[in-house]
């Protein structure tokens, strides 16, 4: 028999095997989709398991994201059936989202204005546990703006922002795109994409990186572009000259030519070497082309198209763009208000509105030493008393539109019109004190300044790994506490899961005793993580940890805590330097820190008494937080964020890393200390 036949009997034969394999697998009906459900077997990868079932290892991967960092025994695989066509379209109507160090599902939803089950549903295997790297598809919905999400200010007639599109679609950069390239996709100019999208360099953009592109009404039903659209070229595409028609209605002599699935005017443009404008004119009855439909086709002089992209790609052309959209006119002067709930017109003072009047009492501490230093600040002070109609007030006074700076109260719903109105003005707008307002997803103006939950714990799971990697890691487990396993503890293990690294728990009762660590007595050195960040429990474990170190003299040993451990080290000093102790926080303020020495001085000068024991001390979070910002200002204006944003490590309690966390998103502060308490008695911050 012929060698080729038989190999290909073979190979027939296994397909069919791997078919019939395949079939007899459970099915799972997602977003209205039928996938087959495979339990992965021990030792199997995408490789063996895309042979055992004929299905190539790119639709393994396409529906399970997460597979492309390795696959775990047990893991839950979702492989096409032949309803696979049918995603394949709903995938068209997507983008891709690669996923950041401390994103959650929930954050990239937001980002984008869908559901979790919506991001779910286009991406099947993944679960609430995200890696970085994951490839997401997201679906496109084309309707992301602040006004989704709460009431926006009252519009006022001398606005000097340009109107912007109220509706978003976003795209994913493809490799060597440029923004010219992109602007000629969607029908809309480059300056209108910088605007849309602050956090772009338009000169250098990022593969992989999403930016929203601003949908006109009259475009909106063409907003999303097919995957299949052809990218710009300089060379014009040869194509045979259509039959003229003499039906055209258009003056100039026009051919005519049939559209076909997912072209648009930009492809058909492109196609025939002519402008966008002198094909829409030729075709002014048709808004939106679609398939089969008959379009004229202008004869006319090729338009210079490589002239065009030189032109509009070039550095020259970007930057003079981008300096119109974000000029860099500094004022002689800085207006700032500050917007906080002193609740001025209540009897009597409760704790919160004393911790906003020191903090605004540091703030006028730092206003005094940027005038000391020549710079010329006007301080508009409002009481917000608590009540969104009276921040709308304020918000209405005229001289309002002028401020570079306002500092917005915790409140959500002054929080969102304060932001919403900074937006429209180009004003920048600090929130310092709400960690959950979902704002700075989305305005370009919000500056937030404490580093929000998910990015925090990831950030210190990281910084966690690379201060102990020589240690063993061993987790502390009061069992006898029913409770959750906390947010950080969760994520350092599955750093560490991911990284092979091993760990150890060690159970204990109410309190901990040297005993309870006798699985470890023989180790070189241990670096001890209680699995409770209640602040309380510092107290329970210390004397066991002590006793630990004394009958293991020749270990090195260190311990970790949580930021609630911060307002206690005064009185547990000793203890914690003797066992090498770190605590992550957000804030710290080195007691012999000569910067706090002299602001605590000023301070009992100017107000007659001392700064208030609380965690973080308000005075100091007002004193850094106005110097960081109305000295970027001063130097780079209230533009500062799009050219330069300035190193806030030279800080007495918070440290600035501001970072933003999309193209188009406000910032949120990344920085925050591990502090470190040694042994030879000395306290630093560690930063990342």
């Amino acid at each position: 028999m012929n060698i080729k036949i038989v190999i290909t009997c073979i190979l027939c034969s296994l397909a069919i095997m791997a078919s019939a394999q395949l079939e007899n697998l459970p099915r799972k009906t997602l977003n209205g989709k039928e996938y087959y459900v495979y339990k992965v077997a021990k030792g199997e990868t995408v490789y063996s398991i895309s042979k055992k079932f004929a299905v190539s290892q790119s639709d393994i991967l396409k529906y399970n994201p997460s597979a492309k960092n390795g696959l775990k025994y047990d893991q839950m695989l979702f492989l096409p059936t032949d309803d696979a066509e049918v995603v394949e379209t709903a995938v068209s109507s997507s983008f891709i989202h690669t996923v950041r160090r401390g994103e959650t599902l929930y954050g990239i939803g937001k980002m984008y204005n869908v559901t979790v089950d919506e991001i779910q549903e286009l991406n099947p295997g993944v679960t609430s546990k995200l890696n970085v790297g994951d490839k997401l598809n997201i679906p496109q919905k084309g309707k992301k703006t602040a006004e989704n999400d709460g009431e926006k200010a009252t519009p006022k007639a001398n606005t000097k922002k340009e109107t912007v599109a109220s509706d978003y679609i976003y795209h994913t950069i493809a490799s060597g795109e440029t923004l010219y390239v992109i602007s000629g996709k969607y029908d809309v100019t480059v300056k209108e994409i910088i605007r849309a999208n602050p956090g772009i360099k338009p000169k250098k953009l990022y593969k992989g990186s999403v930016i929203r592109i601003p949908v006109k009404a009259e475009m909106a039903e063409a907003a999303m572009p097919q995957e299949s659209v052809a990218e710009p070229v300089v060379e014009p595409v040869v194509e045979p000259v259509p039959e003229l028609t003499q039906e055209a209605s258009y003056a100039a002599p026009c051919s005519t030519y049939v559209a076909k699935r997912k072209e648009t005017y930009y492809s058909i443009a492109q196609k025939f070497d002519i402008s966008i404008d002198s094909l829409k004119e030729a075709n002014r009855d048709i808004r939106v082309v679609k398939e089969g439909m008959t379009i004229n086709i202008p004869i006319a002089q090729p338009v210079a198209v490589a002239e065009t992209v030189k032109e509009e790609d070039s550095n020259e052309y970007l930057d003079n763009v981008y300096a119109q959209v974000y000029d860099k006119n500094d004022a002689d002067y800085i207006n700032v208000a500050v917007i906080l709930p002193f609740m001025l017109n209540e009897d009597e003072s409760n704790i919160k509105s004393s911790l906003y009047t020191e903090y605004y009492q540091g703030f006028l501490l730092a206003v005094d030493s940027l005038k000391r230093q020549g710079y010329s600040i006007n301080l508009y002070t409002y009481d917000s008393q608590g009540s969104t109609d009276v921040v709308k007030g304020i918000l209405d006074k005229e001289h309002m539109t002028a401020m570079h700076l306002i500092i917005a109260p915790e409140d959500d719903e002054a929080i969102n019109l304060i932001a919403d109105f900074g937006e429209r003005y180009d004003i920048n707008v600090v929130n310092t004190f709400s960690l959950k307002n979902e704002r700075v997803n989305t305005n370009a103006r919000v500056f937030q300044t404490n580093i929000p939950g998910s990015y925090l714990y990831a950030e210190s799971a990281a910084l966690f790994i690379k201060t102990f990697k020589h240690k063993d890691i061993v987790f502390l487990n009061n069992k006898d506490v029913e409770e959750p396993e906390n947010e950080f503890v969760t994520t350092l293990k599955d750093e560490l899961g991911k990284r092979n690294i091993p760990y150890t728990t060690c159970d204990y009762s109410t309190v901990l005793n040297a005993s309870d660590m006798n699985a470890v007595l023989g180790s070189e050195a241990v670096v001890f993580v209680p699995t409770t960040n209640k602040k309380e429990a510092i107290v329970t474990l210390l004397p066991g940890l002590e006793e630990f170190v004394n009958k293991s003299p020749s270990c090195d040993v260190s311990l970790f805590g949580y930021p609630g451990w911060v307002p206690q080290i005064g009185k547990n000093i000793n203890k914690l330097y003797k066992l090498d102790t770190y605590v992550f926080s957000r804030f710290y303020t080195i007691p012999d820190d000569p910067m706090l020495y002299d602001l605590s001085i000023k301070y009992l000068y100017w107000y007659n008494e001392e700064m208030k024991n609380a965690s973080p001390r308000y005075a100091i979070l007002g004193f850094d937080t106005g110097l960081y910002f109305m000295n970027a200002i001063a130097k780079y204006g209230k533009n500062f964020a799009n050219y330069e944003l300035p190193n806030g490590e030279n800080t007495i309690q918070t440290g600035f890393k501001f970072e933003r966390i999309n193209n188009w998103s406000g910032f949120i502060n990344k920085s925050f200390y591990f502090v470190h308490l040694s042994p030879d008695m000395k306290i630093e911050k560690i930063t990342q």
